[in-house]
């Protein structure tokens, strides 16, 4: 069971990370690095990221405190 919510968690943050990637590629291409938009979207996409990362962290937690079996 553990292995498969590390799978889900790991998936999603892949999921996410490649989405933001990609919003941020095509920004690039159409405004270029000069735009203060492009950069204001840089900043909002590593918030975003940073954001989810800790709760992927946290719910990845909270299902091992219950499942790994050093806790049984």
């Amino acid at each position: 069971m553990m292995w498969a919510v590390t799978g889900w968690a790991a998936a999603t943050w892949l999921r996410v990370t490649l989405g933001l990637a990609a919003v941020v590629g095509v920004l690039w291409l159409v405004l270029g690095s000069s735009s203060g938009w492009f950069w204001a979207t840089v900043v909002a996409v590593v918030f975003i990221e940073w954001q989810t990362t800790r709760a992927l962290a946290a719910e990845w937690g909270a299902e091992a405190r219950h499942s790994w079996w050093w806790t049984r």
